[in-house]
């Protein structure tokens, strides 16, 4: 059995969500707050008790020949009266322990292991296996199922023995004087699967004397407390998973990255997924590496409701125009799932400078998500998607750019200009690293780590250097708006004659190119004009240094930042990225960066 549709609507923050041809992995993605865990809430209501209703019906399809027979048919919609009891009483019937077969399994996100108690023992244990459960177990949560798990394995062990004592009884009293000893490793499955997970941990013995799981790690035998939280969870829904033995089911999935490094969370679907027989697995997540993996199958993106007819589910693909967008970025179509507000920011020391970003706004924006995107090449690409991406609302998620001045440098001025609205803004100064370069600010930051007598303790001696070192930057500084102002100038060179379709033989297009080639050429010759290029060096270099001479704060705002901060770091014995937390640290940053602070109340307000 699997789920083919569904409806949920008037449900929480869902007014309507309605999904169709549903493949054996469905990603459920988003922003907090669509909805995504009432969808699996709302699904495992209708399981409980399966009444026909407008607003939250499903349809299943049966994947074996026992659910057809058992039918009389292949799907089974719930909004029918008939066909709602028929799934009902399929639903509700009394399961073996671990051959779980053609229902639903519920993962919440609740996985912790808690409330640990004891099996009490008694003279007849049962195989585990062997023994019927009620019919809603899996439907519970994964906690009410964690000692049962437990349990299961300890009784496992325990019957396994006396069912070979009971045999080595039984043939020594027929006469026999020895047995075979190949007997199987039950817990087998359950030490193959742990490996998988925590390699080279590995699990070796279920004692029932004294109530513990232990596994082995650099030759000592240690006990299954002692693991991390993630490793208990993966642990605990893996074992789960397999004393279940689940066969045509689905299974529902919330939040399957939750506390767990993303290779953690990788071999825990593997893992799942080599578990079982024909069994649909939805997951609710905000992984981009989950959902950007399952784009073969189903990602439906619940985008926040707008009206109440409005479709909320949006069923995303490899050959979507946004996910080839943000591939030309270097995200994945993952990052929708973040947040509602999606800050790009560009620079080369991307993860620093998300940190720094972080650090200047001080949780004071909670509703912007930043998102680091690379450097130069990923700047190129934001003039490349603006239409697809910057200039709209992408199924509920709004995209802002946020970079560097240097932009110019990168895209012309002419980009930058028309790029200049509420959802792209460029820093006031060159780089981000230009706001670290305040003397005030440095030698707090030095106070404490350099003696009395050092300069670096010294605002003045601090301004001095960052004097000196400006020098020595002006001329990289003026190639670099020198180069930005030509390529404006110059624009990109294009051999395309105009009306073309009209031309019926090479000689005459060849001949419409070459004129085409000949005004490029002659256009490209005036912008590298050798006077006019010396005239704009001269002026460019000539306006940097006496910005320095006149020490008016320009070449602060001005010079490529990042290249004197690290300069100056060099200078001070100190790693950049240390002296830019320390500066932050001391730093009032309401003052120091009121620049960036208002950016983003821009992007707040739209304007």
């Amino acid at each position: 059995m699997r789920l083919r549709d569904f409806q949920i609507s008037n449900v929480g923050p869902l007014k309507l969500v309605n999904v169709n041809q549903l493949a054996n992995v469905v990603v459920l993605a988003g922003p907090n707050g669509v909805g995504k865990t009432n969808i699996l809430n709302s699904i495992l209501q209708l399981a409980r008790n399966v009444t026909p209703s407008p607003n939250l019906w499903m349809v299943v399809e049966a994947t074996d020949d026992q659910e057809r027979t058992r039918w009389g048919k292949s799907l089974l919609d719930t909004r029918n009266q008939q066909e709602a009891t028929l799934l009902r009483s399929h639903l509700q019937r009394n399961q073996r322990r671990n051959e779980y077969r053609g229902s639903f399994l519920n993962f919440d996100s609740d996985r912790a292991v808690r409330n640990v108690q004891n099996y009490n023992f008694s003279w007849d244990i049962g195989n585990p296996y062997t023994e019927d459960i009620g019919w809603d177990v899996g439907l519970q949560s994964l906690q009410t199922r964690y000692n049962d798990v437990r349990h299961s394995l300890f009784r496992l062990v325990e019957s396994q023995r006396r069912e070979i004592a009971d045999r080595v009884i039984t043939m020594q009293q027929s006469g026999a004087r020895e047995m075979p000893l190949d007997f199987p490793d039950i817990i087998k499955p359950f030490k193959d699967a742990f490996w998988q997970l925590l390699a080279p941990k590995a699990l070796v013995e279920v004692s029932t004397r004294n109530q513990q799981i232990f596994y082995e790690f650099n030759g000592t035998k240690l006990n299954f407390d002692t693991l991390s939280s993630g490793e208990k969870e993966v642990v605990n829904v893996v074992f789960d998973f397999l004393l279940r033995g689940p066969q045509h089911c689905t299974v529902l999935f919330d939040e399957p990255e939750l506390h767990l490094h993303p290779e953690l969370s990788y071999k825990l679907l593997q893992t799942l997924s080599q578990i079982g027989t024909q069994n649909q697995f939805i997951f609710s997540t905000h992984s981009p590496e989950i959902i950007s993996a399952s784009l073969e199958n189903t990602v439906v993106f619940v985008s926040p409701a707008r009206g109440p007819t409005d479709n909320q589910a949006i069923i995303v693909n490899r050959d979507d125009q946004t996910h080839q967008a943000l591939q030309t970025l270097g995200q994945s179509i993952g990052v929708i799932s973040l947040g509602k507000k999606l800050v790009l920011v560009e620079g080369e020391e991307t993860s620093l400078d998300k940190q720094t970003y972080g650090a200047i706004l001080q949780n004071t924006f909670p509703e912007f998500v930043l998102v680091p995107v690379g450097g130069k090449d990923s700047v190129r690409s934001f003039e490349e998607v603006r239409d697809n991406i910057l200039n709209r609302t992408i199924w509920g998620v709004e995209f802002y750019l946020l970079c560097d001045r240097d932009a110019v440098n990168i895209l012309g001025k002419t980009a930058v200009s028309a790029a200049s609205h509420s959802k792209i803004q460029q820093l006031p100064r060159y780089h981000l690293e230009n706001y670290f370069l305040d003397e005030q600010v440095i030698a707090s930051v030095f106070g404490t780590l350099e003696p009395t007598d050092s300069w670096l303790r010294s605002p003045t001696a601090i301004r001095r250097k960052l004097k000196e070192i400006a020098q020595t930057v002006v001329p990289y500084a003026t190639s670099l708006n020198v180069s930005a102002t030509i390529r404006e100038t110059i624009g990109k060179v294009s051999l395309m004659p105009k009306g073309v379709a009209e031309v019926k033989s090479s000689d005459a297009l060849a001949a419409a190119i070459l004129e085409r080639a000949a005004n490029e050429a002659s256009r490209v010759g005036t912008g590298l004009n050798p006077s006019s290029v010396r005239l704009l060096v001269i002026a460019e270099f000539e306006r940097l240094h006496k910005s320095i001479e006149e020490d008016n704060n320009i070449w602060l705002h001005d010079l490529p930042g990042r290249v004197m901060l690290n300069k100056f770091a060099a200078a001070a014995n100190i790693q950049p990225g240390r002296l830019k937390q320390a500066y932050l640290n001391h730093a009032d940053k309401a003052t120091v960066f009121a620049d960036i602070i208002s950016i983003f109340q821009r992007f707040r307000s739209g304007n």
